[in-house]
């Protein structure tokens, strides 16, 4: 169904495919809505919302939490904040057929050899280099073509490499379908054929801002390179579209650094610049106004009110929810405060929370060591304890209630086995026969005994199960604040492992920051022609099963940030250089061994 929107004149009410929806009369113009983004009426006037267009296999009763509607008398009591409700959601596009869920799209690519040869002896930075891009009898020549991700960004990696197309890089103001860029994510490492697809369309039907996403098979210079995900990037076209308006302040928070959880660090703007990559904006007003909402956040003291009137609190609310029940932990609601951007909206000021990279999802004890299901409580969401705004969200019993009501209507209507286990089915279905040409294997680095797509698919489904079940008995029964579950050391990664002592081995590793965020280190490096450094860990003030914990490809480099730590655990570090050989990778000797506490409160050492 399309709702056509401009200005309001007066509603009906209709019943479509069971579901209780509005048709607008209006007076004519062209703007369509999508399903997804538009509420029932009966949410409302209900603390409990639902969706009009859950997913087709969502037909086997009504959400646990459901509510009978309100009388016709009711309806026009909602009129006014209808109008409000559908002039917000994003309108349709030229690019929604390019995104078209249903679709499995077809991409080719050209680029001469001697681009193609530039572009991998760049890395690990990633270049663009022209190519020309084809889709459906449209041609565009010349677009920027570089790799994207850590996945593609090692010289050395065996695998497929992600695409970011760039439009207007070598041809100023150049658009496809309205679109500024194409992001063509490879779906190695972590089950994200099937992860992001589902992740980003359970946050497209709650009505969150997040990437339209579906599967595109990419030719190479006439060659298959493979089944890719090809999703929405966030950039200005997507702010247009969205908020309208582009012009606001726009920041990345990639890899994370200080800030990036959240917390007020001081007014000095340097602080933050690691953490905080602005996208859009003027630098010192956009600057100026983030750290500004950083010191609003992280005043436990602040109310709900002035909390809304900072932040997207429904958006962000609703997206807690999701990212839990998906099992997406490297995420600021989940263990890693990062792949998150923050979007202030010029029209009313208000911050939203985007989340993006979205591949990792569905799997418990990822890599041997995070514990999804029981460190992640479904109903006190902030598996990390001292993170500012999930802090906020918990110790507010409005807005913890809020939260697990929005939570419970989530899980029923998209995250019940029944639902998402066809759905993710359907999914594979869809690129089963493409994956027959594609020229690398599968692969789930978070659960290594996915040995193929058979085992992908059934790891996940029980994934699903275990955790609708678990979350549901929790929500029912919310109890008293767990105390958080440390991460256990894993089994040791497939890799490169240190060799004997060496004078090529880095030296003097200290550990020269301390936070409930994370531990910064640094060493000196002693190498020649390495190709990466790999950061060892263990827990425990006397542990020596020294487990690979951070991989950083690429020479020269002399720290690290471990983000992934626990308040009032003890850990040991130490590093060593990845050196290139005609046998495969070689570790040199370790440094000397480090051992740090995290605090279990705000206290820092520096």
């Amino acid at each position: 169904m399309i709702l056509r929107q401009f200005h309001f004149l007066r509603g009906t009410y209709s019943d479509v495919d069971g579901h209780h929806a509005w048709s607008l009369i209006l007076d004519g113009s062209a703007a369509e809505v999508e399903p997804a983004a538009v509420k029932p009426w009966n949410a409302l006037l209900s603390p409990r919302k639902a969706v009009l267009s859950p997913p087709p296999e969502a037909t086997a009763g009504p959400p646990r939490n459901s509510r009978p509607a309100p009388g016709p008398g009711a309806m026009f009591l909602t009129l006014l904040f209808w109008a409000g409700v559908v002039l917000g959601a994003p309108v349709r596009d030229a690019a929604d057929r390019f995104y078209d869920p249903e679709v499995v799209q077809a991409i080719r690519l050209e680029i001469k050899p001697e681009d193609l040869d530039r572009l991998h002896r760049a890395l690990p930075e990633r270049i663009y280099v022209p190519a020309t891009f084809r889709w459906t009898g449209l041609t565009l020549h010349p677009v920027g073509v570089r790799y994207k991700g850590n996945s593609s960004s090692g010289p050395d990696s065996p695998h497929k490499r992600s695409f970011l197309i760039a439009f207007s890089e070598f041809k100023t103001g150049q658009r496809f379908l309205g679109l500024r860029h194409v992001a063509l994510d490879n779906g190695i490492q972590f089950g994200s054929l099937f992860s992001e697809r589902l992740i980003t369309d359970v946050l497209r039907g709650v009505g969150v801002k997040a990437s339209r996403c579906n599967y595109a098979r990419v030719y190479l210079n006439g060659k298959p390179a493979g089944v890719y995900v090809n999703v929405e990037r966030i950039d200005r076209s997507f702010l247009e579209r969205h908020f309208g308006s582009a012009s606001g302040a726009l920041f990345k928070v990639d890899e994370g650094g200080p800030g990036a959880d959240l917390r007020y660090l001081g007014s000095d703007p340097a602080l933050y610049r690691k953490a905080f990559e602005l996208h859009s904006g003027n630098e010192v007003e956009a600057f100026a106004a983030l750290l500004e909402f950083i010191r609003a956040i992280d005043t436990p003291t602040g109310t709900r009110a002035e909390l809304s009137q900072i932040l997207d609190v429904e958006g962000f609310v609703e997206t807690t929810a999701v990212m839990l029940f998906a099992g997406a932990f490297d995420q600021y609601t989940g263990w890693g405060p990062h792949n998150y951007y923050l979007y202030r909206n010029p029209t009313d000021q208000r911050w939203t929370y985007i989340p993006w990279d979205l591949d990792v999802g569905f799997s418990d004890n990822a890599f041997g060591r995070v514990p999804v299901l029981e460190g992640w409580h479904a109903a006190w969401p902030a598996p990390v304890p001292g993170r500012p705004l999930m802090e906020r969200l918990i110790s507010d019993p409005v807005l913890r209630q809020r939260y697990r009501e929005e939570a419970s209507v989530i899980l029923e209507t998209w995250f019940r086995p029944e639902v998402l286990i066809p759905k993710l089915r359907a999914l594979y279905g869809q690129i089963r026969s493409a994956l027959a040409e594609d020229p690398y294997p599968p692969r789930r680095v978070t659960v290594p005994s996915d040995s193929g797509f058979e085992d992908i698919l059934s790891s996940m489904e029980k994934f699903i199960r275990d955790r609708y079940a678990l979350a549901r008995a929790q929500l029912d029964a919310p109890g008293n604040r767990p105390t958080p579950k440390p991460m256990p050391s894993g089994p040791e990664q497939e890799g490169p492992r240190p060799g004997p002592p060496s004078v090529d081995a880095p030296s003097d590793l200290r550990a020269v920051k301390v936070t409930v965020a994370g531990v910064e280190l640094r060493w000196v490096d002693h190498a020649e022609g390495e190709v990466a450094f790999l950061v060892q860990r263990c827990t425990g003030g006397e542990c020596a099963d020294f487990v690979n914990t951070i991989g950083q490809g690429g020479q020269n480099l002399a720290t690290a940030i471990d983000r992934h730590v626990q308040p009032g655990m003890t850990y040991r570090y130490r590093v060593y250089a990845v050196l290139p050989t005609p046998q495969g990778p070689r570790g040199t000797g370790v440094s000397n061994v480090v051992t740090v506490t995290i605090p279990d409160n705000q206290i820092e050492r520096k």
